[in-house]
């Protein structure tokens, strides 16, 4: 399960999928007659991107671009939703984004997007990173778009709720259900199927583990101490930067006396 970031390299995940793989990912996809772009970063970390990403679109597919679908409504996925409608873009989101956006097609659970020779299949998986969240699917390149779904190691929680866990591992279980090879994440490396089942055994694992140390009592660090990064997700993204770190807190957080 080797992880390369590939920053800021383009490239094709899929026939005809491509993506700017950068800390807040760029994906489109060659629909035969246009092109399909997954969300539109954040002006604050991705400024340059703006007039960038429409030129990458001319240059992978040579197609214009006439869709722009959501993932989610957070700041740092919709920031150049003006300046991409203005190139012709047509909104698409779940309709609970629809006072966040201003979409041109609102969506309630499943929602197709079709060109001349190919067709992007949308499922809201709202409820748990956020009430918008949404997998987009690439079926004839086997590619899913899952965004912040999964993020290398992190709980996607501000908090710990017990409700969103059992939720979030429902819709990663969804997740799994696709035909995809590939899964496009919001931020950092492609991910593959496999890196999904090892975080749920890890996310088990915490939940296993943590809870009882922090009602006995224990500091983060001392709780770091007995339950480290597994070995084999040392090189996940962050994972052991910050991420693992995040974890152990909102549910020591959440379980402490």
């Amino acid at each position: 399960m080797a992880i390369e970031f590939r920053e800021n390299e383009v490239f094709e995940v899929g026939p005809g999928v491509w993506i700017r793989n950068m800390v807040d990912n760029a994906a489109w996809a060659d629909l035969g007659d246009s092109v399909a772009v997954i969300d539109s970063l954040d002006p604050a970390d991705d400024g340059p991107m703006e007039q960038q990403i429409p030129q990458d679109i001319q240059a992978t597919t040579g197609k214009p671009l006439k869709w722009l679908l959501y993932t989610h409504c957070h700041p740092d996925h919709i920031g150049f939703n003006e300046a991409w409608r203005k190139l012709g873009a047509t909104v698409v989101v779940h309709e609970s984004g629809k006072d966040v956006v201003q979409p041109d097609v609102t969506f309630q659970d499943t929602h197709t997007v079709s060109g001349s020779e190919r067709q992007v299949k949308m499922e809201w998986l709202g409820g748990t990173h956020t009430p918008w969240d949404t997998v987009i699917y690439f079926p004839w390149a086997r590619v899913l778009h899952i965004s912040d779904l999964f993020g290398w190691g992190m709980i996607p929680l501000v908090k710990y709720d017990q409700g969103k866990i059992d939720l979030l591992k429902q819709r990663l279980a969804r997740v799994l259900e696709y035909d995809a090879d590939t899964l496009i994440v919001g931020h950092g490396p492609v991910a593959r199927p496999e890196h999904i089942r090892r975080w749920l055994a890890y996310l088990d694992d915490l939940l296993a583990r943590v809870p009882a140390l922090a009602q006995a009592g224990k500091s983060l660090e001392e709780i770091k101490q007995e339950v480290p990064v597994p070995d084999d997700m040392k090189d996940w993204w962050k994972m052991e930067a910050w991420k693992h770190d995040h974890n152990l807190k909102i549910i020591s957080n959440a379980f402490g006396a």
